[in-house]
């Protein structure tokens, strides 16, 4: 399945570079967020490929929902993470593909995960049990303990509940951290902290096909994660760190 994940990112990836910069049908515009036509080609064509290979499995992804949604094996895709950023010409953006598979009802583990950022061609992989790899080579969090020297990543956030939420983490934040970041792409802020670039992410509301490959590049580096239900579906608050800075100091 590994193989198959880093298949369908690249050749996503390929696509996505192609159109960087170009024309863009935007699919539907809110006060937040953008959905290109391009969002869904990409997953279409991830989907694709994944299936070819799989056809039994089921595709939950941001766009749409595919193959047998009774199958104990399930893909969680976003196949253009930081739609925003890749709209405005803003070369941060990434492809993000996790496998689960089931273990109960509603309960999913995840035991392969890619992120593949399209311009920087950074590739980002693990599989359950094993290190995670920038290509070919083995990440780690950081060692950082002291907020006072950490670089501290967060999302903002798609709803007013969650805004607000985050302005207060925000306010918060700004005056124990070194720095704070609002960089726009969740897939990418879990692999920063996993290979050590950030210290911390956190995001409330957070989408699954967000963080799900994210999230396991992040523990299989040595990282943490506390992570609870949101109100919307496949929606999360999330922090997620090195394991050493005392994180419960940065929000309520």
């Amino acid at each position: 399945m590994l193989e198959t994940a880093i298949e369908a990112a690249s050749e996503a990836a390929k696509l996505l570079r192609k159109n960087f910069g170009s024309a863009l049908n935007v699919n539907q515009a809110t006060h937040h967020d953008i959905k290109l036509e391009i969002d869904v080609q990409s997953q279409q064509l991830i989907a694709r490929i994944i299936l070819a290979d799989y056809p039994d499995h089921c595709i939950l992804g941001e766009e749409s929902s595919e193959g047998d949604p009774q199958s104990d094996v399930r893909w969680v895709v976003d196949p253009l993470d930081g739609t925003v950023n890749y709209f405005y010409g803003i070369p941060h953006y990434a492809v993000s593909i996790a496998a689960q598979e089931r273990r109960a009802v509603d309960q999913w583990e995840t035991v392969v995960g890619v992120v593949l950022d399209p311009e920087l061609d950074e590739l980002f992989v693990t599989e359950k049990g094993k290190p995670s790899m920038l290509h070919g080579h083995p990440i780690h969090v950081s060692n950082r303990a002291d907020l006072a020297e950490a670089i501290v990543t967060i999302g903002f956030f798609k709803n007013h509940d969650a805004i607000t939420r985050g302005l207060q983490d925000f306010s918060r934040m700004i005056y124990k951290v070194r720095k704070l970041r609002l960089m726009g792409a969740a897939a990418l802020d879990t692999v920063y902290v996993a290979c050590g670039r950030y210290d911390a992410y956190i995001e409330h509301s957070i989408r699954l096909w967000d963080i799900a490959a994210g999230q396991l590049i992040l523990e299989n580096a040595g990282g943490c994660v506390e992570s609870k239900p949101a109100a919307e579906p496949h929606s999360f608050d999330v922090r997620m760190w090195n394991g050493k800075i005392p994180i419960h100091e940065l929000t309520a």
